[in-house]
């Protein structure tokens, strides 16, 4: 390439040599001057082609003849322009494409206007990009639009700091309020939590924060405004973090928030009607093993007073009285069962709906043991069982509940642990005061050394009618002591538990709250 030699006030290797394409042009639209650049950019391969082509700036290289009256007009108000874009043809093969504009006015020393100078770079590819993006952007709030919750983006500044940056109109909805205003008031969501999962909600939140992990969460809001004010709804959130550039520590998470109040209440139904359907499972159950119960003893009433009714009485009369004394005592022990089953029955059923009355009182423990005691130990000599009452402790408080019903579930496990033991066993009553939840209560402990229960026979100990194979034996009982023990013990407001490992007895424990004390 030859060597140019100019002044250093001649700028015309600038002209020629600038990678962009520049022009000097009249304001109706004739070109004067292009250098290389700008003549490469039209498709010719010098100035000189280009000129000879006479291109008409006003009226054939706009795809929009407007864009050239916009370009005058500012020209003529501001005597400039900057980054002026628009669509042109390349003048040689009339391929549209993108440009954009600098240009500014020359005028004479009276202020005509001479001539326009300016550059123009081919923008063609940067324009396709911005276009693909904005159509990329706008596909994306399309899809989010259809995103059946609140899609949200929220920045994590280096003290902790949230600060909204993105929020759906899928806000609307799920909270009942304008994306704008929870973009304008970071606090906004924290105050629609309900207060019951604020402190939760909270703790996870910057525990997902700080490992930087995926976090999902249900919880409750409570709507402030709108048609459904004081509305209660159910919340499920998505959200994980985005890598962004960690200048200054900057952090951002991206999630989604789902209404799913219609959810839990479709479970919740489902939950009710599962209840539904077991508790008329238990109730068929509880009605045949009842029937059952009943039938066994009124079968041996009628059975024995149709002998009484058939004997003749024939023989010695002492023969005679002595026979019809056994049946008589018979009669009376299954009409004794028949009332305890009928009076256990009312009873259970009472405290299972609520109707069963308890008082609410201090009860000395110490003569409730005694009681008890009084009440087995006949059953527990007859049976060879060793029946023994620890010492109460000075220091064990009254127990708060009923002092019948109390008795009546000691009286129970005792017999129990009478019954089902062997002769030259024992069976032990222990009493201390202990700690629940933090409160004051007191543990009542009756154990035995009788053959144990397996895993399977503790899950069904307490249910009515169960006795754990029993039944098939030569202990009486009714199958409804421990049921009805668990529901008077429940209703004082304390609990009862069962250990046992089978060939090492069984070990049946209830709480009760402590009297509170009204000395003071």
């Amino acid at each position: 390439m030859p060597t140019r030699h100019s002044n250093t006030n001649d700028f015309s290797t600038l002209f020629e040599f600038l990678p962009l394409g520049a022009y000097r042009s009249t304001p109706e639209g004739v070109q004067l001057r292009a250098n290389p650049a700008l003549a490469r950019l039209n498709g010719y391969t010098s100035e000189g082609e280009q000129l000879a082509a006479n291109c008409d700036i006003a009226r054939s290289w706009y795809v929009d003849p407007a864009r050239r009256d916009e370009f005058k007009r500012l020209m003529d108000r501001d005597g400039y322009v900057v980054g002026f874009e628009s669509e042109v043809y390349r003048y040689r093969t009339r391929q549209r494409i993108w440009i954009s504009e600098n240009a500014h006015l020359v005028r004479d020393a009276q202020g005509q206007a001479l001539f326009y100078e300016g550059t123009v770079e081919e923008i063609t590819d940067r324009v396709h990009a911005r276009e693909a993006l904005r159509r990329s952007q706008q596909q994306l709030r399309q899809l989010i639009e259809l995103v059946p919750g609140m899609v949200y983006r929220i920045d994590i500044q280096p003290d902790g700091t949230r600060r909204p940056i993105y929020i759906s109109a899928g806000s609307r909805s799920v909270f009942g309020v304008e994306p704008e205003e929870m973009l304008a008031d970071v606090g906004l969501l924290g105050r629609l939590r309900h207060p019951d999962d604020r402190d939760r909600m909270q703790t996870e939140s910057e525990a997902a924060h700080r490992d930087r992990a995926l976090w999902r969460a249900e919880f409750r809001v409570v709507l402030q405004s709108g048609p459904h004010q004081g509305e209660t709804r159910w919340i499920q959130l998505t959200s994980a973090p985005v890598p962004v550039p960690r200048e200054g520590g900057l952090e951002a998470r991206v999630g989604v928030m789902v209404d799913i109040t219609a959810i839990k209440q479709a479970q919740t139904l489902r939950l009710e009607l599962d209840r539904a359907e077991a508790a008329d499972r238990l109730k068929s159950e509880f009605l045949s093993r009842v029937s059952h119960e009943l039938r066994t003893p009124l079968n041996a009433v009628l059975g024995f007073a149709q002998l009484m009714e058939m004997d003749p009485g024939q023989g010695d009369a002492r023969d005679v009285r002595a026979r019809q004394l056994g049946w008589t005592r018979q009669v009376l022990a299954s009409g004794r069962h028949l009332q305890a089953l009928v009076d256990d029955i009312l009873d259970l059923s009472s405290a299972q709906t609520g109707r069963l009355s308890l008082n609410s009182e201090r009860v000395a423990l110490g003569d409730v043991a005694v009681e008890a005691h009084n009440l087995i130990s006949a059953q527990a000599a007859q049976a060879g069982v060793q029946l023994l009452v620890d010492a109460v402790p000075q220091d064990l408080p009254a127990a708060q509940g009923d002092r019948k019903r109390l008795v009546q579930v000691l009286c129970n496990l005792l017999s129990n642990a009478v019954k089902y033991n062997q002769p030259g066993g024992w069976a032990r009553l222990q009493m201390r005061a202990t700690m629940d939840d933090g409160e004051p209560a007191v543990a009542i402990t009756v154990s035995d050394n009788g053959p144990g229960l397996d895993d399977e026979q503790q899950a069904r100990l307490f249910q009515p009618f169960e006795r754990v194979g029993a039944q098939r034996g030569t202990v009486a009982g009714t199958g409804l002591g421990l049921a009805l023990s668990r529901q008077l013990v429940e209703g004082m407001g304390g609990s009862i538990t069962v250990h046992s490992q089978p060939g090492a007895g069984a070990s049946f424990r209830v709480w009760l709250k402590a009297a509170m004390d009204r000395s003071g």
